[in-house]
């Protein structure tokens, strides 16, 4: 499926809350450990602070139509040690393997490296979650450390993975 980033907008308040958080899909919110259903007024307020704060960049993950179909975001920006944090979450399971999440990731560190001057991005991925796990392996993200019992989420605990990768290790 072909796909495009763009940045995160004001003007995309109606489609972002219609297509990821009005009617959510009960997987992606469990593969990204949420466990609170934000109202429209704070993915409002969510949409506004994010637009705005120099420590992230909140790409949307959008079709040839320009639907989107989730979001990846760069987040904690350090310009003085050169890294980020990074997550991405594909609104529907419809749209899981299909290779959209690779692609975006792709998108996302080459922006990383090119364009922000970063040198690590890092992220956490819970075990629950292998198939994001390996996707991020093939993308070049290689495997820290582990926080056991990290994550507590439908009454279990679950052990989170620290993952990164850095500026020489990325290939396009």
């Amino acid at each position: 499926m072909e796909i495009k980033i763009r940045l995160l907008e004001n003007e995309d308040l109606h489609e972002y809350w219609k297509s990821g958080f009005e009617n959510p899909d009960k997987d992606m919110f469990y593969y990204t450990g949420t466990t609170n259903y934000p109202s429209k007024d704070e993915i409002k307020k969510f949409i506004e602070n994010s637009i705005i704060d120099e420590e992230r960049r909140h790409f949307l993950i959008c079709n040839k139509e320009d639907n989107i179909l989730g979001e990846v975001v760069l987040m904690d920006i350090d310009n003085e040690y050169r890294s980020c944090s990074f997550r991405i979450a594909l609104f529907n399971k419809e749209n899981f393997n299909k290779g959209i999440g690779f692609k975006a990731t792709k998108e996302v560190l080459k922006f990383a490296f090119r364009d922000l001057n970063l040198h690590r991005v890092e992220l956490e991925v819970f075990d629950y979650n292998p198939r994001a796990k390996s996707m991020y392996e093939k993308c070049g993200f290689k495997e820290e450390g582990i926080k056991r019992d990290a994550l507590f989420i439908n009454n279990e605990f679950h052990d989170v993975y620290i993952m990164a990768i850095l500026d020489y290790e990325f290939k396009e």
